[in-house]
């Protein structure tokens, strides 16, 4: 692949609502490698109301982990230097600024409407879905669903028409009329045809920008797209504050959206090492990523994180993720949590249970993110290999727990029976996939080198019985020719230590009522060749927990999950030993 002329150095900005990062890459011995990183809370909002205090202080800080200088008058120096100060490109990705609020209101599933709503995952909004039923007798449908609305204060509304159904149609027509006397509504798209077309234009009156689409001389695809570039265009709009836009006058490619910036890593991943991956973010708002080699597609939940958006899950949610902690505590305790949480985002940690709680939590963000996913593609998780969790995951600085929290987070029993869990360490693939855009072949280096961090491999083992029966055995062949037996009961987990970049094959005997993966039950299994296991941080674990692992709260619940938690950290002895 030719290489990018002329570009030797590069800062990379990541702008979130709750913390901005900058990070230095450059060419070092031959290959273009990531170099340093600085991390601070965004100051867009008060006390400074200005995204430039913050920025300065991450290139000062950026500057000292380099060792050299990389501004002048503290703006960036450009071009590179023969002494080395200054960098020769800057960009930007961001998910800084409030979501746009979007209401799509439609009559039934059409393909129109579906194409629309799988956009709106994909844009940095959020979404008000109404569907204007037939055959509803009750007359309030209307004012309550328009109280909801005006309470939601959309931005742009999305109205697809149905002609054919009198009494939907006029339900829309009369939300319309409603929404159009709001001071929210800046935008607006009707899609249908005459005669009724005219009518919704009309409700909408002076203040909305209305735009009219005919669904017989465009494809749903083509209608969606339009939508979501508008929505994106929109969105870097908003962005136009003059604190920002005197960052970004440095940046000639313009703002790259974050989610969108690591949704083309994630199918770059999958498409060139034929992989079925999902990536999990949960800081600036919640997104997950699909891929295979042929498509893929994501979801985002802008009002729901670990930090600010911690307050975007329910008092339900909350109460149930006592079942992934190790300890008794209350209802009370962990809405308190949450509460503090939202109000001090930044806050790290500092002792187990907190960190426990937080673990915890991610899981329940996860579980909802993915939940949104699979309604799209039911088989995406099943037939999942790869899952990379992001920073938020490796903030912990616990492997182990890290693997556990993404292998609790996708909770199925994969079809091939092992999942690879990584870490984004560093949040590089969103630099990537910023950088890929402009420079493809500089990015490919980038990821090559520094984009993943391998935890290890999962094997799940399909089944239950009674707690504590033998749910598979089997044999771990070393590189070395070295061979280990071991052995894992229902509802238990076993880590086989495995060195990171070392590969080994696995033999695997379950039980009558125990299954490798969508393997037929009782069938042994043997992992090897092309199929063989890669060692990580953690090693291997072999899971014979059974799925749904969300489910239920018995007594022994708590003292389950310590041991879980354990078991992946080491904390616990292993049955299996390797000998120098």
């Amino acid at each position: 692949m030719k290489r990018s002329a002329a570009v030797e150095s590069l800062v990379v900005a990541d702008f979130g609502r709750g913390s901005s990062r900058a990070y230095l890459v450059e060419q070092v011995a031959g290959a273009f490698r990531f170099v340093a990183k600085a991390e601070a809370p965004t100051t867009a909002e008060a006390p400074f109301e200005n995204v430039g205090v913050g920025w300065q202080d991450l290139l000062r800080q950026l500057e000292w982990d380099a060792g050299r200088r990389l501004t002048e008058r503290e703006e960036l120096l450009f071009p590179q230097q023969a002494r080395g100060d200054g960098v020769d490109a800057f960009m930007i990705c961001s998910s800084l600024g409030e979501p746009l609020r979007v209401a799509l209101i439609e009559a039934t599933a059409n393909p129109v409407s579906v194409a629309i709503s799988d956009a709106l995952k994909r844009t940095h909004s959020r979404v008000f879905h109404l569907a204007a039923l037939a055959g509803r007798k009750d007359g309030s449908f209307a004012p309550v669903q328009v109280e909801a609305l005006r309470a939601f204060r959309p931005e742009y509304v999305v109205l697809s028409l149905d002609h054919n159904q009198p009494a939907v149609l006029a339900r829309q027509l009369v939300i319309a009329r409603q929404l159009g006397s709001t001071e929210s509504v800046g935008k607006a798209v009707v899609i249908g045809g005459a005669p009724m077309v005219n009518q919704a234009v009309n409700s909408f009156g002076s203040r909305t920008k209305v735009r009219v689409v005919t669904p017989s001389t465009s494809t749903p695809v083509r209608i969606a797209a339009e939508i979501e570039q508008e929505l994106s265009d929109l969105y870097r709009a908003s962005l136009d504050t003059h604190d920002f836009a005197a960052i970004a006058r440095d940046a000639p490619d313009g703002v790259v959206i974050r989610a969108q910036a690591v949704d083309l890593v994630n199918r770059f991943i999958a498409r060139a090492f034929d992989r079925r991956v999902i990536t999990i973010a949960c800081d600036d708002g919640s997104h997950v990523h699909w891929a295979n080699a042929n498509q893929g597609l994501f979801s985002s939940l802008q009002h729901l994180d670990l930090g600010v958006g911690i307050s975007g899950l329910t008092s339900h949610e909350v109460a149930d993720a006592a079942r992934w902690l190790p300890f008794a505590t209350t209802d009370e305790e962990l809405m308190t949590w949450v509460l503090n949480r939202a109000a001090r985002p930044w806050t790290v940690p500092t002792d187990t249970r907190d960190l426990r709680i937080e673990q915890a939590m991610a899981r329940q963000i996860a579980r909802r993110a993915l939940a949104e996913l699979a309604r799209n593609q039911p088989l995406a998780l099943a037939k999942t290999d790869l899952v990379i969790g992001g920073q938020a995951f490796a903030r912990w600085n616990q492997q182990g727990s890290a693997a556990l929290a993404l292998l609790d987070s996708v909770d199925v029993v994969p079809d091939q029976g092992v999942i690879d869990l990584t870490l984004d360490q560093d949040g590089l693939m969103a630099i990537a996939g910023t950088v890929g855009l402009k420079h493809p072949d500089l990015a490919s280096e980038l990821f090559e080198y520094d984009g993943l961090s391998h935890l290890g491999s999962a094997v799940v083992i399909g089944g239950q019985t009674h707690e504590g029966d033998r749910a598979c055995r089997g044999e771990i062949q070393y590189e070395s020719g070295e061979t280990t037996a071991f052995s894992v009961g229902s509802g238990s987990i076993e880590v086989l230590p495995l060195r990171p970049g070392e590969t080994a094959s696995l033999i695997l005997r379950p039980e009558r009522r125990f299954s490798v993966g969508g393997y037929p039950s009782g069938k042994p299994v043997t992992l090897s060749d092309d199929r063989r296991i890669i060692g990580g941080a953690v090693g291997v674990i072999v899971d014979a927990r059974g799925r749904a692992l969300g489910a239920g709260q018995t007594p022994q619940r708590h003292a389950k999950v310590k041991q879980w938690i354990d078991a992946v950290n080491g904390v616990v002895a292993s049955s299996v030993r390797r000998t120098a």
